[in-house]
């Protein structure tokens, strides 16, 4: 029966180990429960079995768990958790030729600093480099870049 009860506090707290390691990020509840697992079975081997077979649990518990996460690791189980699909869409932040420096437009979203803004016909990712602007406020186009236009508040004259 002393046999049995160790067997059983070293295979859950293997389970632990690789649920700490693959599942839950940091040290949880699971890590600590498979120290507490473990622990207990050194400690119930060694002030109920004699030292050889505390020693020789020791072994048994360390070898167990590299054997567990590694048998976890070529197992399948990974194989079908892991995302197999690769994402090859493109999202069109190219700023074509029809946006120049000087052009006029307004304020969709508060830039702060960063927004959309309507200038013409398009919706453009806008950026500010000083204060914030306000949604529905008019600006005017200070730089074009690849991706996006550094933009000012329209000074009302």
């Amino acid at each position: 029966m002393d046999i049995f009860i160790i067997t059983l506090l070293i295979l859950t707290a293997i389970f632990l180990v690789v649920l700490e390691v693959f599942f839950l990020p940091g040290i949880t509840i699971a890590g600590i429960g498979s120290l507490l697992f473990f622990g207990g079975a050194i400690y119930y081997a060694f002030s109920n079995m004699g030292e050889t077979a505390g020693y020789v649990t020791i072994i048994v518990s360390i070898v167990g768990c590299i054997t567990g996460l590694i048998w976890f690791m070529r197992s399948k189980s990974l194989d079908r958790m892991a995302l197999k699909t690769d994402i090859d869409s493109k999202v069109p932040t190219e700023i074509d030729d029809t946006v120049h420096v000087g052009d006029e437009g307004i304020a969709l979203s508060r830039l702060n600093p960063m927004g959309t803004v309507l200038i013409g016909e398009k919706r453009i990712e806008g950026k500010t480099r000083d204060e914030f602007i306000d949604e529905g406020t008019p600006i005017i186009v200070e730089r074009v870049e690849h991706t996006n236009v550094i933009v000012r508040k329209k000074i009302k004259e």
